[in-house]
């Protein structure tokens, strides 16, 4: 990643560049001849921007920088990664940590001369750490021309962690990890702890988000898509910002199709249908992808007992993401908008889906949107190949096959669509009238 010398540098030029991937020299030129940016872009709010030295690499994301001008120390972490922890006083380290540590300080050794930039100057991450983007100097090129957290990201050292006031630069650092975790570098290297175990293993993860601020609306769910079971005893659940860690206990074993719910929230394990955990939270983790102009989102991580990164559920679908199971496979392939008004009209709207593929397909995570209505399935809705699903509207005994909303008033208004989404955020299916 190259960014401006220190002769020309200019805060804004700094995420223009990042965003657009231009040349710094096409950056350049287009700036003295473009309109000025509208003033509700966040890029005209830049105000941070400091130069420093490196005193000490505390950990792959974390560094310790003394202002030039003021003298002042800042424990500075970096924008739009998220290192494996070393050990602490209060915690243990993670596989990775000690690895990710010496690639910092192997980038930025003490005594570097670094440049710092954020959106918010106030911007700052747990204990009050000032969050910036850092960029390093280069004696050879004689520019700050090196983005230490990009540069981690591609070696393999960092999952992708947004801010949203801060992410600005977030599409590229999803970019560069997805790179980093097709070529299987760093902790993405799924040998890099230890044993390779359950080589066969086929997870599919996905994840429901709270619409709400109550914790237990937001679940996980883990479900074995191989043809054997597997023992997920000692694995972990983890999130991109360590919020959501879980360890499964002794005995998890999953059959082939079955799986289990990670609920965020508090409650007795085993739930009411024996398939629900508690991670124990009091809110939410999984962090809302949003609508600004600046890529937002959040992963949920399945880590094998040795700690090596086995299988991920990264959100939003961005850049070319991979084809969804669902994407042709289950379709909208009827929609009811009743008869009369009111509680009959109702009571006479329906939604129906189709699984027209050849294999089952699960809807965990996904959601069915219409106007102001959103509906989210429940753990564990699955189609057989042939099979179909309808929503109703009114009043009636819930099963695997038909599920009745008990409304008094329209689901489906006469004049809307209705859309079918992923927990990528990718449109599986839209129908309009």
């Amino acid at each position: 990643m190259k960014f401006t010398s220190p002769k020309v540098f200019v805060p804004a030029l700094l995420v223009v560049f990042a965003a657009s991937g231009l040349p710094v020299h096409a950056v350049q030129e287009s700036t003295q001849q473009a309109e000025p940016a509208p003033d509700s872009s966040p890029l005209e709010s830049i105000q941070s921007w400091e130069t420093g030295t490196v005193t000490r690499v505390v950990d792959g994301d974390t560094m310790l920088v003394q202002d030039d001008v003021t003298g002042v120390e800042s424990r500075i972490r970096f924008i739009g990664i998220n290192a494996p922890e070393i050990d602490g006083k209060n915690h243990g380290g993670q596989c990775g940590g000690w690895q990710a540590k010496a690639a910092l300080e192997g980038l930025s050794p003490v005594g570097t001369k670094v440049r710092l930039a954020s959106l918010d100057p106030a911007s700052k991450g747990l204990n009050a750490r000032p969050q910036r983007t850092v960029i390093a100097w280069n004696p050879i090129t004689e520019e700050f021309d090196q983005d230490l957290a990009w540069a981690m990201a591609e070696r393999g050292w960092g999952h992708w962690f947004t801010v949203p006031n801060e992410a600005a630069m977030s599409s590229l650092y999803r970019d560069v990890i997805k790179s980093a975790q097709q070529r299987q570098v760093g902790i993405w290297n799924p040998q890099l702890c230890g044993e390779f175990e359950q080589p066969d293993a086929n997870i599919l993860l996905r994840v429901n988000r709270a619409t709400s601020s109550v914790a237990n609306d937001e679940y996980v769910t883990v479900r074995n898509l191989g043809v054997e079971s597997v023992d997920l005893s000692g694995w972990r659940i983890r999130d991109t910002g360590n919020s959501a860690l879980f360890t499964f206990p002794g005995g998890s074993i999953l059959a082939p199709g079955d799986y289990r719910i990670m609920r965020t929230g508090k409650g007795r394990s085993g739930g009411s249908d024996g398939r629900t955990l508690f991670i124990g939270k009091k809110k939410p983790v999984y962090q809302d992808p949003g609508s600004g102009q600046y890529l937002v989102g959040d992963a949920v991580y399945l880590l094998d007992r040795f700690g090596n990164y086995r299988f991920t559920r990264e959100y939003p679908c961005h850049n070319g993401c991979e084809l969804d199971p669902l994407e042709g496979g289950v379709v909208i392939s009827e929609v009811s908008l009743g008869k009369k008004k009111g509680a009959t009209r109702a009571a006479t709207q329906y939604v129906r889906l189709l699984n027209q593929s050849a294999t089952v397909q699960c809807l965990d995570g996904y959601r069915l949107e219409t106007g102001n209505n959103v509906f989210r399935f429940e753990p564990g809705t699955c189609l057989q190949p042939g099979a179909t699903w309808t929503l109703r509207g009114g009043k009636g005994a819930s099963t695997s096959s038909d599920r009745f909303l008990s409304r008094k008033s329209p689901f489906l208004w006469l004049n809307s669509s209705l859309t079918l989404i992923s927990d990528r955020e990718q449109v599986m299916g839209q129908r309009t009238w």
